[in-house]
């Protein structure tokens, strides 16, 4: 049995898969669709079309056998997601995003029309369907999984020992949100007047909101790019979009880098890596107590909760399922 993982192209899932592969059967198949749309342009009625593109990912993923795994993630198996239907192997689906962003999403792009449901649109043809967000498995009847870093075991314990916090530095990365540019500015005064300096990256595609602030660097950053701003922060902060409740990978990159967070994700609270030593909630805790947060030691690391959250973790949840 092997582990197919298609069209997980982001380069923290990249280098996930990279990972894993040097301890179990892992594969990846990207760009599967490459090329497709130019040639199936010029092929002549609705019928030659189909068969096409049935012919195209025939070929494409012609690797998979009946016993293997195959991981789709909620964003990018649209293109194909009919053909995967018809696949006799084992069928996973993993939301890394809430359902009501996916579904915005991939109406934006016009793959899910307005009157039609994300989820029972991909219900069928997968297995099972794993999401991070307990509200959403609730909501949804979907299996809950733990999220999980872009590294083995392995790989965590290597990365802290290149963990260093050189200044009083608190990091941020994200995508425009109204809501992040105000906390952003809010927090700003909070962090200077305890000795810390914003390092903020904002990022706006369209460059058009009056209110973005000042201190922010409106740049992308590529996942190493990430890492390497993490081990040298000494806090990171997180501000979820309002729809999100689940765990999420900055809250897990400062616990193996040991840095504190700064999180509106309210729901961090009742999670078992929760400690008040580590990470403070804003909006919930009282912004007063932010200066003593800061300046409070750090906790020490738990290793079962490295091992809890690491890739390998991933593999083991999968290899649980009943299929």
């Amino acid at each position: 049995m092997r582990y197919y993982f298609l069209e997980w192209v982001n380069d923290f899932e990249i280098m996930m898969l990279n990972s894993l592969a040097k301890d179990y059967p892992v594969m990846k198949i990207n760009r599967i669709m490459r090329r497709y749309k130019s040639v199936n342009a010029l092929m002549p009625g609705t019928l030659l079309k189909k068969w096409h593109k049935r012919f195209h990912c025939a070929v494409k993923l012609s690797a998979i056998k009946p016993d293997d795994i195959v991981i789709c993630n909620g964003y990018s198996v649209f293109p194909f997601l009919d053909y995967i239907a018809s696949m006799p192997c084992k069928k996973v689906l993993i939301l890394r995003d809430s359902v009501v962003a996916l579904t915005r999403k991939r109406r934006l792009l016009g793959q899910l029309k307005e009157d039609e449901d994300y989820i029972e649109t991909v219900r069928p043809v997968f297995d099972v369907i794993f999401s991070f967000d307990s509200a959403d498995c609730q909501r949804y009847s979907l299996a809950m999984i733990e999220q999980f870093l872009p590294f083995s075991l392995h790989e965590i314990q290597r990365l802290q020992k290149e963990s260093k916090s050189e200044n009083k530095r608190c990091f941020f990365v994200g995508g425009y949100e109204p809501i992040r540019a105000e906390t952003l500015k809010i927090l700003t005064p909070e962090l200077e007047n305890s000795g810390y300096k914003p390092d903020f990256y904002l990022l706006d595609k369209y460059n058009n909101h009056d209110s973005y602030p000042d201190n922010c660097q409106n740049k992308r950053l590529s996942y190493i790019e990430n890492i390497d701003k993490v081990k040298h922060a000494s806090v990171l902060l997180e501000i979820n979009k309002p729809e999100q409740r689940g765990l999420t990978l900055r809250a897990l990159e400062a616990l193996i880098f040991n840095k504190k967070l700064i999180t509106t994700n309210a729901s961090i609270r009742s999670m078992d890596l929760y400690d008040p030593a580590r990470i403070f909630i804003y909006n919930v805790d009282d912004l007063e107590g932010l200066q003593d947060f800061l300046q409070s030691p750090l906790p020490h690391v738990d290793e079962k909760l490295l091992s809890k959250y690491s890739a390998d973790n991933l593999i083991m949840t999968l290899q649980k399922v009943n299929f």
